[in-house]
C-alpha cells in the first residue's frame, strides 16, 4: 500500500511539472507570435550560453516578420530539479501587415529546465537556429 501512494504521488508531482512546462512553453509561443521577446526569454536562464546572440537572433526574426507559434511537449523527463523535454515547435511567417504565410518550419527542440526556486529556468535550448528568419521567396 504504501508503494502505491509513493507512486501516486510521484505521479501527481510529475504530472504537475509538466503542467509547468507546458505553461512556460505555451507563454513563450504566444510572447513570439506577439513579438513580446522580453516574455519569451523571462524563464531562459539568465547565463544561457550566447543567450545575447540569441536574443539579437529572435529580434532580426520578430522585425522581419509576423509570426503564429505553437508547441506541443512530446516527451518530458528528468527529476524534480531538472527536466528534459522534447518539443515539437510550429512556425508560420507572414509579411508584415498580411495574411498570407510565405514560410512554415517545424522541429523538435530539446530543453533543459532547471528549477531555480520555485521557478523552471530553460538552461539549454537546441538548436537555436529553428528561430531564424528564412529568406522570403
Amino acid at each position: 500500500m504504501e508503494a502505491i501512494a509513493r507512486r501516486s504521488l510521484f505521479a501527481l508531482l510529475f504530472s504537475s511539472t509538466e503542467d509547468e512546462l507546458r505553461e512556460i512553453l505555451a507563454s513563450m509561443a504566444t510572447d513570439l507570435s506577439e513579438g513580446n521577446i522580453s516574455g519569451f526569454l523571462n524563464n531562459v536562464d539568465k547565463n544561457l550560453t550566447a543567450r545575447d546572440e540569441f536574443r539579437q537572433q529572435l529580434v532580426g526574426m520578430v522585425q522581419a516578420a509576423d509570426h503564429n507559434s505553437s508547441i506541443q511537449i512530446q516527451t518530458a523527463s528528468g527529476t524534480a530539479e531538472k527536466q528534459v523535454a522534447k518539443v515539437d515547435w510550429y512556425l508560420d511567417f507572414r509579411s508584415k501587415g498580411d495574411s498570407m504565410i510565405f514560410h512554415q518550419q517545424r522541429e523538435v527542440l530539446m530543453i533543459e529546465f532547471t528549477k531555480r526556486g520555485r521557478r523552471w529556468m530553460i538552461t539549454a535550448l537546441e538548436p537555436r537556429a529553428f528561430f531564424t528568419q528564412p529568406a522570403k521567396r
